[in-house]
């Protein structure tokens, strides 16, 4: 049992490591992006009002998102995905069921770095009632 235990803490020992020597690398890039969004949207199970947003990833995977006028901050998780970025050029997008519309994917460069957001129970439940989803980009612009 000790054996298992030791094991077991080795590997977590491991892999916290490794996971904070890449955080540092990864905050080091400024991804912060500045978007007009003229519809509610949703951000996991939050909905956020119409509005200029910026955008940044905070750590490897994690959003924020703050309104300009700073009423409104939520954060993301996302995962790695590895959607072509067809235009080239920092997006969000979304999917609209309805008059719905929930963030999906997030490319904050122009290359196929590309983060997808987890779907919510709202959007679970839309898709298993059979709704259809359109996909819609906005293109964003870089924060000065």
């Amino acid at each position: 049992m000790q054996i298992v235990m030791k094991f077991m803490l080795l590997v977590l020992i491991t892999f916290l490591g490794a996971g904070l020597a890449i955080v540092p690398a990864q905050a080091q890039t400024d991804s912060r992006v500045l978007v007009d969004i003229p519809f509610d949207f949703a951000v996991g199970n939050t909905t956020l009002k119409a509005g200029s947003y910026q955008v940044k990833e905070l750590q490897s995977g994690i959003l924020g998102f703050s309104s300009n006028d700073g009423q409104q901050h939520q954060f993301a998780l996302t995962v790695p995905n590895d959607a072509a970025n067809s235009g080239h050029q920092p997006k969000l997008v979304f999917v609209r069921y309805g008059n719905e519309s929930f963030l999906s994917k997030v490319f904050l460069s122009g290359d196929d770095d590309c983060l997808e957001l987890l779907r919510s129970s709202r959007q679970k439940t839309l898709i298993q009632k059979g709704e259809s989803g359109e996909e819609l980009s906005l293109l964003i612009q870089t924060a000065p």
